[in-house]
């Protein structure tokens, strides 16, 4: 088993590839809420019998549920007799459940590529935030800021626990300052999903502050973005990352 991390441009061309030899295929969608069971259980299985036992051994991977339940976005399979085999976890998720026995079929996966979703992304350091909304994979609204937060204080007793109390206040006004800004960003905005990125350990306090944050919690993806600094160059790779796909080769 191989696992990659594919551009949306790269899972197009596997796509193209695939369907080029599309004989002997099974194509098999599983939306979120029916990862696993739909596959462990028996319901589709007289569908695919020929390749149930492998596709049932291959999901049960460690890797493969682990990663699924990460991105939360439910499964395309393509499974070949002699060949080609693929699970994929798209960047957006699957709304349905299918299977299509006999043939290669990638219309619920590019339908899900392919709609135009509006995109938040927050990235919160300590002392640091940015805000952007993206419409497909272009950035349409961006807000940057800052918060003055003091570093550590090392000298020890009543001084140190002074400067605790102090930092403490600061990183709470922060979020109340982010938490104020999100809501400005956000407002004029139906988003699809809402990306979360910077330092991990924000996000929980972050979504304790921010009444928007807590009214659209369905729209947060589970995954966090791997951007430590906000500059322009991470945000705009982050699209890239929001929209690759894990793909598992078999």
């Amino acid at each position: 088993m191989e696992k990659e991390i594919l551009s949306k441009t790269r899972l197009y061309e596997l796509l193209s590839r695939l369907e080029s030899s599309h004989r002997d295929y099974v194509s098999l969608y599983i939306q979120p809420s029916s990862f696993p069971h739909c596959i462990n259980g028996p319901s589709l299985q007289p569908q695919y019998k020929t390749y149930a036992h492998e596709i049932k051994e291959s999901v049960n991977i460690k890797a493969v549920p682990q990663a699924v339940e990460r991105y939360n976005t439910g499964t395309a399979i393509y499974w070949q007799k002699n060949g080609n085999k693929y699970i994929v976890l798209p960047p957006f998720p699957i709304t349905e459940d299918k299977i299509s026995p006999d043939e290669f079929d990638a219309s619920p996966l590019l339908e899900t590529l392919e709609r135009e979703y509006i995109i938040g992304v927050v990235v919160v350091t300590w002392g640091t935030y940015s805000i952007v909304v993206f419409h497909r994979d272009n950035l349409v609204k961006s807000k940057r800021g800052t918060g003055y937060i003091h570093k550590e204080h090392r000298k020890g007793g009543r001084s140190e626990k002074r400067f605790a109390r102090r930092t403490e206040e600061q990183k709470k006004d922060f979020l109340r300052k982010v938490s104020n800004r999100i809501e400005e960003e956000f407002e004029h905005y139906t988003l699809d999903y809402i990306f979360l990125g910077g330092n991990r350990l924000i996000r929980a306090p972050l979504l304790r502050e921010c009444k928007y944050l807590q009214r659209e919690v369905q729209k947060i993806s589970q995954r966090v973005l791997n951007i430590r600094y906000a500059d322009t160059q991470a945000l705009n790779h982050s699209v890239k990352e929001i929209t690759s796909s894990v793909v598992f080769t078999f």
